[in-house]
């Protein structure tokens, strides 16, 4: 594919300090700028976005039009590892980080048709976009085992002493961490931390599921200007590579030999010649000794 000079973005165009200004604080619900739960609810064929959020996906899709595929292929990861930790690692206590906005099938929903007979998983939809936690205080929560709360992934420490995720999850017993499509929108080594932080508190035998953009196999000119697109929106991108994503896993014995393409997974195939954008992740246990 050519090199394309970024199409205009005409009056969604804001300054990157005014954007950063705006991404402050867990209470940054702002309208006139790209969200990226919008945007990410845009590819999956919500109907929870605005123009300028579609606006901002049609900029990306102009040179990586693989995200469609890719956001479907993150959701599905998804839905099929929360029922794989339910149904072969027993576990019934879920964090869902950045989930965004609600759509199709539910982690709960999947966590349930593989959890044993009798047992009723406990899950905490945890987002900082305000919108977001309305959505899914009106569509996800079921009484006191599911339930939706404002928190940032990006203060993690903070997030696991807040009263109400106290209230649903139990940390002495195992619990599965879920970071899908959600850690490629944190600048520099702050994905690290985080998992460091939440890895420290939870207890033998707990899960981290994560899947995360690559940009391996994309030419450089398409990885700039995905980064260029999202430097206007709620939060930034950051490709890693494939070695960077496999260090997230530090701590944790990963429960397939390798991180994969997410599309793929459980199943670790090369990928194919085309240079795209893709999506690598796994999932993995914390050691019981």
């Amino acid at each position: 594919m050519a090199w394309l000079p970024p199409p205009a973005r005409g009056a969604r165009a804001v300054s990157l300090h005014a954007v950063g200004s705006r991404r402050r604080g867990l209470g940054g619900y702002v309208a006139d700028i790209p969200n990226v739960a919008r945007m990410h609810n845009y590819l999956l064929d919500g109907k929870d976005h605005y123009a300028v959020d579609r606006s901002a996906v049609q900029d990306a899709l102009e040179y990586a039009p693989e995200l469609y595929g890719l956001a479907r292929a993150e959701r599905l990861f998804l839905l099929r590892g929360v029922r794989w930790l339910a149904e072969r690692a027993d576990i019934d206590q879920f964090l869902d980080l950045g989930c965004g906005m609600p759509i199709g099938r539910a982690v709960h929903e999947s966590a349930a048709s593989g959890a044993r007979r009798g047992r009723r998983p406990r899950v905490v939809y945890v987002d900082n976009d305000p919108v977001v936690v309305a959505h899914g205080r009106a569509l996800l929560d079921e009484g006191d085992s599911v339930v939706t709360v404002p928190g940032d992934v990006r203060d993690p420490k903070r997030l696991l002493t807040e009263s109400r995720v106290a209230d649903v999850l139990d940390f002495r017993r195992p619990v599965a961490v879920l970071c899908s499509a959600v850690l490629h929108h944190l600048d520099d080594g702050r994905p690290r931390e985080v998992v460091a932080a939440l890895r420290d508190v939870l207890a033998p035998g707990s899960a981290l599921l994560v899947s995360h953009m690559c940009g391996d196999h994309a030419a450089p000119h398409i990885t700039g200007m995905l980064r260029e697109v999202y430097a206007t929106a709620s939060a930034p991108l950051t490709l890693r590579t494939r070695e960077q994503i496999a260090g997230l896993f530090d701590g944790f014995d990963l429960t397939t030999p390798e991180v994969t393409d997410v599309a793929h997974w459980p199943n670790a195939r090369p990928r194919a010649g085309r240079r795209t954008v893709t999506s690598y992740g796994g999932i993995a246990r914390r050691p019981c000794a």
